[in-house]
């Protein structure tokens, strides 16, 4: 299959951290599969080539397909030329476009992701991507976790434990370093079963908020 992508995308700004978070255990009870891939940076591209931040191995997926910018004002989504083209709701993306929670993003007709967008203090925050069990969280600089509930719409990782705070706990990424800190000071927070108010997190470290835990797997950083 002949691949029309345009291959003079914009720059990338900055490096991009991939980050898996693996659940081993949530709201008491341990759990298997269950995990999501935390990707912090200013863009990311998604696409079969080796090298894309969220990577779809189908040749029916251009190589660089598509593009994701955050900014303030929203996730940016610009389609790059692709051969079988980039959808929002069954629409054909031929601008670069704003998603919207509930949006349907769809990628050469191949595959189809919800999306969340989450605002804090009128800024994006971070956008999430999900399809079937592969979910995706892009943010910038930091993400918020808590506990789920419907109408909290300022939480990036909304986690069902009824134990957690609504406002639980923050990871901040400085570069190559990362920060998990407790919003509150009675939030239980632990990291390798050692309570923590703020400490930098690293591949491998079990991070325990009220009754759930994850493990943190560093992927990649580009």
């Amino acid at each position: 299959m002949d691949d029309h992508t345009r291959v003079e995308s914009e720059p990338r700004q900055g490096g991009v951290l991939v980050v898996q978070l693996v659940f081993e255990r949530r709201a008491g009870r341990k759990v298997k599969g269950e995990g999501l891939y935390l990707l912090f940076g200013a863009q990311f591209l998604l696409g079969r080539e080796e090298g894309c931040e969220i990577r779809t191995i189908d040749d029916r997926i251009s190589r660089k397909h598509c593009l994701i910018k955050l900014e303030d004002d929203g996730a940016h989504l610009i389609d790059l030329g692709s051969t079988n083209g980039t959808y929002r709701n069954g629409q054909p993306v031929e601008e670069e476009i704003i998603l919207e929670n509930k949006d349907l993003l769809n990628l050469g007709k191949v595959i189809t992701y919800q999306v969340r967008v989450c605002y804090r203090q009128g800024k994006l925050s971070s956008a999430r991507l999900v399809n079937g069990g592969e979910v995706y969280l892009l943010a910038r600089s930091e993400i918020l976790l808590g506990r789920y509930e419907e109408t909290n719409d300022e939480v990036d990782l909304l986690i069902y434990d009824p134990s957690l705070k609504i406002f639980h706990a923050k990871i901040e990424n400085l570069y190559k370093n990362n920060i998990i800190s407790a919003l509150e000071s009675d939030c239980l927070l632990k990291v390798n079963g050692k309570p923590v108010k703020e400490m930098e997190i690293k591949d491998g470290d079990l991070i325990e908020l009220g009754e759930t835990g994850f493990r943190w797997k560093v992927i990649s950083f580009t």
